[in-house]
């Protein structure tokens, strides 16, 4: 019987070849957006879960509050681990990281000297490797980071240093530290799904950034995790260890606070907040929105959100499609089905010959899809910065997706034809009573679904309109400064000669308008740390714990950022401005100044000898990070006041429009010229701007083409149904150009009933748009304003899509001989 249906199955492939066509091609291509979505979902789901010990493994996380600043964090005090430990049974072992400033590492091997930049170094315990159990290739995990200067590496990372040969003892050079470290240990390249990225691994004791701040309960640069017991690794028991996290903290931080001239009950009763919190490793990369992290960088779960939401949709599309499209052939079917039951068949049987056939189009379509995802693999990876092989597809549980896959199709494409054809009376049909309006009772189901189609079609469009024209308001929104023709140096901390030199002599060279030297720039290496507020030198406070981000910057920076001063002074080389600051608006709002009066007013900063700084000016707000975060308070001080030990150093190099090309090469031959035997490392400020917004341009352009895709099964549906509207409405069409009607009658006639679903579906997805565009644009603390304009475009396109497929077929049907539809009457 299963053999018989197959051969139908077959013959009907073959007999219909382009309803059969669109059929195939329309799963086949929802099935490749479903199947490539699949596992970009399954990739970002599956971060951390290689580690041995996953479930066991916490991050902590701060949760605190000093003055008006909240925040909630990843980067915590370095003892809270080891007070973890000493404080709790449940709690097994601890570990941390900390993320070193880019360095430049060499290898001697004979006369060459490697060097190469390295951005990815952690600083850890001597535990680290023991604690995640990362595959090791060479070395003991136990013993290979317990001496001070020994360092750990990733296969790929000593390949590139030592090639073919053994990196087990030989010699790496920091020029941070002026001494050779061993290598001790090499471990296995990390999978991409490890929130942990890393190249290179020294131990903790041998930076003495770490060492400096071992004590502190307040200097948040330390990534720390704990392991608990198998018995303890459950939510209930990680509500009572943070229950009791208070107390532990008071006890153990009171004398740190007290260190920086900040008694931890005076904090507290003032509102102050700072608790921590245990964050499941497993649910770190998507699980941290609003948990701010330098050290690991977190996944997007709202996009995840979207693409699970897309790819069921598309799929649904298409089964929508695959009934529309079987069920319009209903009318040519008819007779085959009533000659099958007066010749006995059984709708148990003709329900299983169609839904064999359903089957045979959904095994098509799966192997349309797999051929294509192959094809387009390379694409794909490209568009969403993954790195995904054929191989990865070639596991138990892909196969096992792919069967749900065939399943899901034959089941919501083919069971509702295969019950509705199987229906019809056999008399009825062999007579030739049937009206082809009772055979398309389902009319109005059917052109509901088109309309449902294209509800989902137009949403995708408006809500892809709107990620764009987010990307494009934050390239091109008044970010305060002006980040055009901005050359950045980085690594000036390294050069031989005073940075101060370097600067002066870069600004000497034609086609150079000004430049600057700074700790930091916009969307690089801002420092934090807060300070008080006082109502004159060595008076009262006016608020406690201010929290301030802040630039060490020459006389020279305001000028070459285009930085706006509002009230009050730049810095100058005419006064002393050791003790000076400058507060952006949001700091001066926030302390609750007079931006007009503010001048001469003083800030008190007791992490630093407990200086005081007065006030000089008011910078104009700018923004220092991505629009996903608000401007925060923000301060500049002046290099004399070496208020905090630079750990990077930037030269900002504010160019002419002429002889660009000239310039540039100017500028790589002073610096050689200078600072021999550093490499020259130079990016302009826009690209570096443009890299924040680097994922979610990404995640846009994915969106973009799966929403193309969706339009096209749309567009594939839409050519299928007019068809057999075509078909139905043959006779009328030859009797109208037989009663004088213009092709551009019939065409006209013909189209409107399918404009008028796309606009109907314009409108109920308009609400629907907006709703999932709010939810998107959430992560954006700067929005563009959504207007009634991306709704216009969004139905434009969609007739721009649809209309070429509704007159293809109007148009043929219209020009048609009216003898060949009438012959029969």
């Amino acid at each position: 019987m299963l053999r018989n249906y197959l051969k139908i199955a077959w013959r009907n492939l073959f007999r219909r070849k382009l309803t059969s066509l669109l059929y195939v091609s329309g799963l086949g291509i929802a099935l490749l957006c479903v199947m490539f979505m699949g596992i970009y979902i399954h990739d970002e789901r599956s971060f951390d879960r290689f580690l041995p010990e996953s479930d066991l493994i916490y991050r902590v996380n701060i949760d605190g509050k000093m003055g008006p600043e909240e925040f909630l964090g990843g980067n915590t005090p370095p003892p809270v681990g080891k007070a973890l430990l000493d404080n709790f049974p449940e709690v097994a072992d601890y570990t941390r990281l900390y993320l070193n400033s880019p360095e430049f590492v060499s290898y001697l091997e004979g006369t060459e000297n490697k060097i190469f930049k390295e951005s990815r170094m952690f600083s850890v315990d001597s535990n680290f490797l023991d604690f995640f159990k990362f595959p090791v290739l060479e070395g003991n995990p136990k013993t290979s980071l317990q001496h001070t200067y020994s360092v750990v590496l990733t296969k790929s990372t000593a390949k590139k240093y030592f090639g073919d040969q053994q990196a087990l003892g030989k010699e790496l050079h920091f020029d941070e530290w002026g001494k050779p470290f061993l290598v001790t240990a090499v471990l296995e390249d990390l999978p991409s799904n490890s929130s942990l990225q890393f190249d290179l691994l020294i131990p903790n004791d041998a930076n003495p950034v770490v060492q400096r701040f071992d004590w502190s309960w307040v200097w948040l640069q330390m990534n720390t995790f704990v392991k608990l017991g198998p018995e303890s690794a459950n939510p209930e028991t990680v509500a009572k260890i943070e229950e009791k996290l208070p107390s532990m903290v008071k006890l153990l931080a009171s004398a740190p606070f007290e260190r920086i001239g900040k008694p931890f009950d005076e904090f507290i009763a003032n509102g102050g907040r700072w608790d921590f919190l245990l964050q499941p490793m497993e649910d770190i990369h998507l699980g941290s929105k609003g948990i701010y992290s330098n050290q690991i960088a977190h996944g997007n779960a709202t996009t995840v959100h979207a693409f699970i939401f897309t790819a069921f949709l598309i799929l649904l599309m298409a089964c929508i499609n695959c009934m529309n499209l079987t069920t319009a052939q209903a009318l040519r079917r008819s007779k085959e089905v009533g000659v099958k039951k007066v010749l006995g068949s059984a709708r148990q049987q003709l329900i299983g010959q169609f839904l064999v056939e359903s089957f045979l189009f959904s095994v098509l379509a799966v192997m349309l899809g797999l051929f294509l995802m192959v094809m387009l693999m390379p694409f794909f990876n490209q568009l969403t910065g993954k790195s995904f092989e054929l191989m990865d597809l070639m596991t138990p549980g892909h196969a096992l997706a792919l069967c749900f896959l065939v399943f899901i199709s034959v089941l919501f494409s083919g069971l509702y034809p295969a019950f509705y054809q199987s229906g019809f009376r056999p008399m009825s049909i062999l007579k030739r009573n049937v009206n082809p309006s009772s055979i398309f009772s389902e009319h109005t189901t059917r052109n509901g679904l088109v309309v449902f189609q294209f509800m989902i079609s137009t949403a995708l469009i408006i809500f892809s309109i709107v990620v764009f024209k987010q990307l494009k308001y934050a390239n091109e929104v008044n970010l305060g400064f002006d980040k055009e023709h901005i050359l950045l140096l980085n690594q000036v901390e390294k050069a031989g000669v005073t940075q101060k030199t370097l600067t002066e002599e870069l600004r000497q060279i034609p086609g150079i308008a000004n430049a600057s030297l700074a700790t930091g720039v916009p969307s690089k290496n801002a420092f934090g740390d807060f300070y008080v507020p006082v109502s004159s030198e060595g008076g009262s406070d006016l608020l406690k714990d201010l929290a301030l981000a802040s630039y060490m910057v020459d006389e020279q920076f305001v000028a070459t950022m285009g930085l706006e001063i509002l009230f009050g002074r730049d810095f100058s080389l005419d006064f002393n401005d050791s003790t000076s600051i400058i507060l952006n608006e949001t700091a001066v709002r926030q302390i609750g100044w007079d931006p007009e009066t503010v001048v001469g007013s003083y800030i008190r900063y007791p992490g630093n000898r407990n200086q005081t700084f007065e006030v000089i000016g008011v910078v104009k707000d700018f923004n220092i990070e991505s629009l996903h975060t608000e401007i925060m308070p923000f301060a500049l001080f002046h290099f004399s006041s070496k208020t905090y030990y630079p750990r990077q150093m930037y030269i900002s190099l504010r160019l002419n429009n002429e002889n660009l090309f000239q310039t540039l090469k100017d500028i790589e031959e002073k610096w050689h010229t200078l600072v021999p035997g550093q490499p020259y490392q130079a990016s302009f400020l826009d690209e570096e701007i443009e890299a924040m917004y680097q994922a979610d341009q990404k995640a846009g352009y994915t969106f973009w083409v799966f929403t193309l895709l969706a339009m096209m099964i749309g567009c594939i549906g839409l050519f299928g149904l007019v068809m057999a509207t075509v078909e139905q409405r043959v006779r009328e069409i030859g009797i109208r150009k037989v009663l004088g009607a213009p092709v551009s009658s019939l065409v006209r006639v013909l189209s409107q009933d399918y404009i008028k679903l796309i606009f109907v579906a314009v409108l109920i997805a308009s609400p629907l748009a907006w709703w999932a565009m709010g939810y998107w644009l959430q992560q954006f603390a700067y929005q563009v304003d959504v207007h009634i304009g991306y709704f216009v475009m969004a139905f434009m396109l969609a007739i721009m899509f649809s209309f070429p497929t509704i007159l293809f077929q109007t148009w043929k049907a219209a020009i048609s001989n009216p003898v060949e539809s009438l012959k029969s009457e």
